[in-house]
């Protein structure tokens, strides 16, 4: 294959093609601002494609068949969905689809204004994390083992917020003198 063949598919569909293929030479001498730019208009692309025609399409057409075809053959119990309306099918076909998350150019960057927009009511937790590729719940029940586990081994982790270690006081304790006997009863606290 030529390597100009992955150059010419993303002109066909009149995507920008410079921030994929750097190592066939795309970009070169760029700054953060313009390839953050190109990487955002490329992945609007890739995402319009993503939705409006790999799941509409594809995911969803093949998911409706397997999920009847299922319910035909009893390999799922799916009570209501011969009998229930087209409200109950709708139920059991609902389904989100989430595709593979971005890396970012600044990572940092862009969690600071990804926190700042999850702060200010401008984006949803949910939201934030499927951006990532996960599944919001996946990942709360991900984080509730850990906390459980980390919990009862009795650990406290920096990056715990249940636990803001910035205000606790931090205990020194008594140091001894130069005989060995304490220089005080109590330890400092800092």
């Amino acid at each position: 294959m030529s390597p100009d063949c992955p150059l010419a598919i993303f002109r066909d569909f009149d995507a920008s093609y410079d921030p994929l293929p750097r190592r066939l030479g795309g970009v070169t001498q760029v700054n953060y601002s313009s390839i953050r730019a190109g990487l955002l208009e490329f992945r609007r692309r890739c995402e319009a494609l993503q939705h409006g025609v790999l799941v509409h399409q594809l995911c969803r057409p093949i998911w409706q068949a397997f999920i009847k075809q299922a319910a035909l053959e009893g390999a799922l119990s799916l009570p209501g969905y011969a009998r229930g309306g087209q409200a109950k099918r709708r139920e059991y076909l609902a389904v989100k689809w989430i595709p593979q998350g971005w890396q970012w150019v600044d990572p940092k960057k862009e969690f600071d204004a990804m926190l700042t927009a999850i702060r200010s009511g401008l984006l949803s937790r949910s939201e934030a994390i499927s951006s990532f590729g996960y599944d919001a719940e996946d990942v709360d029940r991900e984080i509730a083992a850990d906390n459980a586990r980390a919990d009862a081994l009795g650990l406290v982790f920096e990056s715990d917020p249940r636990h803001d270690l910035a205000a606790a006081p931090v205990v020194v304790p008594a140091v001894p003198d130069a005989s060995g006997g304490a220089t005080s009863d109590e330890a400092t606290i800092v």
